[in-house]
């Protein structure tokens, strides 16, 4: 079952919004397996979901 969603904050959105954008950037560059970001982006979700708990 998935986990419910968590609503991000301004700052988190901020942050996956420049990680998505070096992706591009590396993209661009020919580099498609990126899985270092995928990771980081999940690390902001995932400190997100942390972040929802305690506030409980």
């Amino acid at each position: 079952m998935p986990e419910p969603k968590v609503k991000l904050t301004f700052w988190e959105k901020a942050r996956i919004v420049a990680i998505e954008a070096q992706g591009v950037k590396r993209a661009a560059a020919g580099i498609e397996h990126q899985p270092d970001i995928d990771r980081r982006v999940e690390r902001v979700r995932e400190q997100a979901r942390k972040r929802a708990k305690r506030g409980k």
